[in-house]
């Protein structure tokens, strides 16, 4: 894989070396956040298709349908979680970076996330969290305050155990990122902290002494009455063990099962209360526990863990393109124009579609080199022009997020806008005609956009005669070859593809042998003109010679 561009002389920190104060697994610090503001970018999502490429990453955290015998008091207990970690997805979807150095931030983060044994234990640090947020929440609706108590003693001892197993795994792995070194010095802090360390101490010691209380309770009818322990055999042992003798193999477990969930029934509530009297001190110290340590959370784990789904579900994503043969690759970007390339890339979101259907995946090459600002496609109707706009523009926007990116190696422009102007339906509501929409559309990019902005164009004007839309087309590209912007424009006016000197071709090819069969290759040449229009006349029938022989005379 490519690495990213090297940081500039403003960078944060370099890669590798002494880890700065913790703050955020996507951002350096606060100002590099302060810095990403989220954009509008619904038309951008549509026109690449990154809007169905993020809801499959996010899947998992959409509001979840109930089922119509749904009862109400079933409540789903972690949509608030879901919802906010869905919220944190969306921002940094929309929010392509200014910065390269947050980009590579960012992609040395997942670089060091890739390594299995550290990826495993980031995903059972994120489930301990999980944990720990349904004991909170069984410690906060119990019925009972004493058992309220005690799953709160639960929750803290997770919370350490879960803070512990990752700092013990950044140890053993090999990580170099920045993000990550600084996670793990923050981590070594927190348990190194003598308040954690003592919270800690008095968890675990509240469980020793609650588990080692003996006590007795003796049924007589409707009455239950909770006694001192008078120091019986525990004969519940001595059964089980007079009993064993007679097993055979496997046998059914009649035992009862204690489910966690259903929580204490009144009867047992009482129990506890008269148990709690029986011994105060314990108890004592025990709702002490919950009332001086609430809270004990600390706000940069808790955001770490929701920080961590952006990254975790982006590898679930790209692992399936791996294991299906396809490369992902870390992009080099840099802020100047004329270093774009990319080797054997694809539209992400046309990629799993091929793959559910079991269907193979066309790669494509693209460059912008130099001098070079434009690439004109053309080619025949449904042969891979619009898909390679698309990748296009798929690659930046997910490079410009820090992320992997679908393509062998990529060397891609950080961009400070991308715009897309594909053909849209004519809308009667804004009470404008299609080309005036265009036109309108249009003046608005050539408005906005400057030398490091990205510009995709597909079809534009086909509402006009071909004239009018050769004239309107090259005041466009003479505009935009005017600011310096990086352009695709999928087209079917060849007279474009030799605009100017920083005008590169690329025509959509088809079968050598059967030109109605395309290949969704889209190679580097001059236009050819041919739109293979006959071809596909006669593989139907209708040129015609066709339709001639068969009208009766």
């Amino acid at each position: 894989m490519n690495d990213s561009a090297p940081t500039s002389p403003a960078a944060p920190q370099a890669s590798g070396s002494a880890p700065a104060t913790f703050y955020s697994i996507v951002y350096p610090s606060a100002q590099h956040e302060a810095a990403a503001v989220p954009q509008d970018l619904a038309a951008v999502f549509h026109d690449l298709f990154l809007q169905s490429i993020f809801d499959t990453v996010y899947a998992s955290f959409l509001p979840r349908e109930q089922p119509a015998y749904f009862v109400a008091s079933r409540s789903d207990d972690e949509a608030p979680y879901r919802a906010e970690v869905l919220q944190i997805l969306q921002n940094l979807f929309r929010t392509p970076l200014q910065d390269l150095d947050v980009v590579r931030y960012r992609q040395d983060a997942l670089r060091d996330l890739q390594q299995t044994a550290l990826l495993r234990a980031v995903q059972r640090f994120q489930q301990a969290l999980r944990d720990m947020r349904e004991q909170l929440r069984r410690a906060d609706k119990a019925y009972n305050v004493i058992e309220g108590q005690r799953w709160f003693v639960d929750a803290v001892l997770t919370y350490g155990h879960a803070l512990q197993a990752l700092h013990q795994a950044l140890d053993a792995a090999d990580v170099h990122s920045q993000a990550w070194l600084a996670v793990r010095a923050h981590l070594a802090q927190l348990l190194d902290a003598q308040a954690q360390r003592l919270r800690m101490q008095q968890a675990q010691a509240l469980v020793d002494d609650l588990g080692r209380l003996r006590y007795a309770v003796r049924i007589d009818g409707t009455t239950v009455t909770v006694l001192q322990d008078p120091g019986e055999p525990d004969y519940t042992a001595i059964i089980a063990d007079t009993f064993a003798r007679f097993r055979q193999g496997e046998v059914k477990d009649y035992r009862t099962q204690f489910a966690a969930s259903s929580g204490l029934n009144h009867v047992e509530g009482q129990i506890l209360d008269r148990v709690a009297l029986l011994f105060p001190e314990v108890f004592a110290r025990l709702a002490q526990f919950r009332r001086e340590q609430d809270g004990f959370a600390e706000e940069r784990v808790l955001r770490l863990d929701r920080e961590l789904a952006w990254y975790v579900s982006w590898l679930d994503a790209t692992q399936r393109l791996t294991r299906a043969g396809l490369p992902v690759c870390f992009p080099r970007l840099t802020t100047q124009q004329g270093q774009i390339d990319a080797r054997d890339a694809y539209d992400m979101a046309l990629a799993r579609q091929r793959i559910d259907a079991q269907q193979p995946v066309v790669l494509n090459d693209f460059a912008l080199l130099g001098q070079e600002r434009m690439i004109v496609v053309t080619g025949p109707n449904h042969g891979g022009k619009t898909t390679l706009a698309r990748t296009f523009g798929q690659l930046h926007h997910l490079a410009a997020l820090g992320l992997s990116v679908a393509a062998r190696s990529a060397s891609l422009l950080l961009f400070d806008r991308l715009f897309t102007h594909f053909e849209r339906v004519e809308d009667i509501h804004n009470q404008r005609g299609k080309l005036q929409d265009d036109l309108v559309r249009m003046h608005r990019i050539l408005q906005l956009a400057t030398d490091r902005s990205v510009v995709l164009m597909n079809e534009i004007f086909s509402s006009t005669t071909l004239d009018d839309a050769l004239w309107l087309a090259r005041r466009i590209m003479q505009r935009l070859s005017e600011i310096g912007a990086a352009c695709v424009f999928v087209t079917f006016l060849d007279e474009l593809a030799a605009f100017d000197a920083h005008t590169v071709s690329m025509v959509g090819t088809v079968d050598a042998d059967d030109p109605t069969i395309r290949t969704f290759k889209v190679v580097r040449r001059a236009a050819d003109g041919k739109s293979y229009a006959l071809a596909l006349a006669r593989k139907f029938g209708v040129t015609r010679e066709q339709l001639l022989e068969r009208i009766p005379a």
